[in-house]
């Protein structure tokens, strides 16, 4: 595990490691939400974890390519949305917003996302109950440091994976013919 933690790059925030997982808490005096990176280049992949509210505002799961942010995942105790983030870098592209959809996330619960992001499109899964979905073509990119960051008091991370993913081939799917039911002879 020690050797794992070493990858990740924490430059904003406070980040211990804890029994119940790691714990990360905004620091006034940086200005920023508290930040945690794998640094890791990704292609397409899929990703998640548990978390829960221990006090912030807010949560992020984010990818960047190469040069600049590209999409991310919001969490607040009330709201959960998807976006595929401002451009700043490449022209001022504006972020554009995926889906938004109310949740309830209480303080102290334990929760799961799961995001993935394949080719164009971008799935985020929470408790295994609400989805959003969105595609851009800025997603084909090859995609580097994913992470967290946290807006305000805290909040705890567990149960980290991260793995390569790939789409789903479709399959070669021949049309069935419909046979009329056969009625039994009467008796």
């Amino acid at each position: 595990a020690g050797s794992e933690m070493a990858r990740w790059n924490a430059p904003k925030g406070r980040w211990e490691r804890r029994p119940e997982g790691l714990r990360a808490e905004e620091v006034e005096k940086d200005r920023h939400n508290a930040v945690n990176r794998l640094v890791q280049p990704l292609g397409d992949f899929a990703f998640a974890c548990e978390f829960r509210f221990d006090g912030a505002r807010g949560i992020n799961f984010s990818v960047n390519d190469a040069k600049d942010h590209l999409a991310r995942v919001l969490l607040t105790p009330t709201e959960m949305t998807l976006r595929k983030d401002a451009r700043e870098k490449k022209g001022n592209e504006p972020a554009v917003l995926l889906g938004t959809v109310p949740v309830k996330l209480e303080a102290g619960a334990w929760h799961t996302l799961v995001v993935e992001m394949v080719g164009e499109a971008i799935v985020a899964t929470l408790d295994g109950q609400t989805t959003l979905q969105g595609a851009n073509p800025a997603f084909r990119a090859p995609k580097v440091s994913p992470g967290f960051t946290v807006d305000g008091a805290a909040a705890t991370f567990r149960n980290v994976a991260l793995w390569s993913a790939r789409p789903e081939p479709k399959r070669d799917v021949k049309p069935r013919r419909e046979e009329p039911a056969k009625t039994a002879p009467a008796k």
